[in-house]
């Protein structure tokens, strides 16, 4: 799977191996959360990655575990 999501495009893995972006600023000294408004292009461009990344690994997935898995995300 790892050469698989690499020869697709290295971007997604990275975000894989790293974790998913979320994008952050430091308000007096502490790291919160940006509002969708305050997004840079940076912010989006590593946002889009993740949403590959999770794509291509949901179509790895049969069926049944990806219906158990986005039924539970809609959940939450």
């Amino acid at each position: 799977m790892i050469i698989y999501l690499q020869s697709i495009d290295y971007d997604p893995w990275l975000s894989i191996e790293n974790g998913l972006h979320k994008p952050t600023k430091i308000k007096d000294g502490i790291v919160i959360l940006k509002d969708r408004s305050e997004y840079t292009d940076s912010d989006k461009k590593l946002l889009s990655m993740n949403a590959k990344a999770m794509d291509i690994l949901y179509y790895a997935l049969s069926i049944s575990e990806f219906n158990r898995i986005t039924f539970w995300k809609k959940k939450c």
